[in-house]
């Protein structure tokens, strides 16, 4: 594979990676401090962006597929 699409998909994934833990951060609230800061997790997000990428695509389509499982077996 050439360099440059390697690096692409990094920086895609660990982009998708920041967003997403931004987005749950937001939801975290601690009793009595003002925001949720995620320090050490963005450098874990950096090192292992693609991994976690394609683990949060594949636990996505299984819950996709389980539920439309379920509907069809209500369907029927």
């Amino acid at each position: 594979m050439d360099k440059n699409l390697i690096i692409g998909i990094w920086i895609v994934s660990a982009i998708y990676c920041l967003y997403k833990l931004f987005k749950r951060s937001k939801n975290i609230s601690l009793d009595g401090v003002i925001g949720y800061s995620p320090g050490l997790e963005i450098v874990m997000v950096l090192l292992i962006g693609p991994l976690l990428a394609i683990i949060d695509f594949s636990l996505t389509w299984i819950r996709i597929y389980k539920d439309a499982e379920e509907a069809r077996r209500r369907k029927q």
